[in-house]
């Protein structure tokens, strides 16, 4: 494909990112970050449409393993100071990312 090995390794890092979703030195890495969290802030019938289509991809696991999971992960998100790394996101997502999350935690 004729890529250069720095473009490889950055795309490979923002890919590995995407797993803790920690602030990065990188602000490419940072907007990728939002843009892949950015349905958690979205109006509540997006977001409930977005965890149907997280339950139907984790569906080989019952309800009694998939909620307590679901709930760390969710919980990990409100632990931190901010969801989003940027401010453009944050301003636009971040309080209503909080707020489903909160509901989807008490729904499970």
């Amino acid at each position: 494909m004729n890529i250069d090995q720095d473009t490889v390794r950055k795309v490979s890092e923002q890919i590995i990112a995407t797993k803790g979703h920690q602030r990065s030195d990188d602000s490419d890495t940072n907007y990728l970050l939002d843009a892949d969290l950015s349905v958690l802030g979205k109006d509540r019938e997006t977001y409930m449409e977005y965890t149907l289509k997280i339950r139907k991809e984790y569906a080989v696991y019952p309800d009694f393993l998939y909620k307590p999971g679901r709930k760390k992960v969710l919980q990990h998100f409100l632990k931190l100071e901010s969801i989003f790394k940027t401010d453009t996101f944050r301003n636009q997502y971040e309080d209503q990312a909080r707020k489903n999350i909160e509901w989807e935690i008490e729904s499970l």
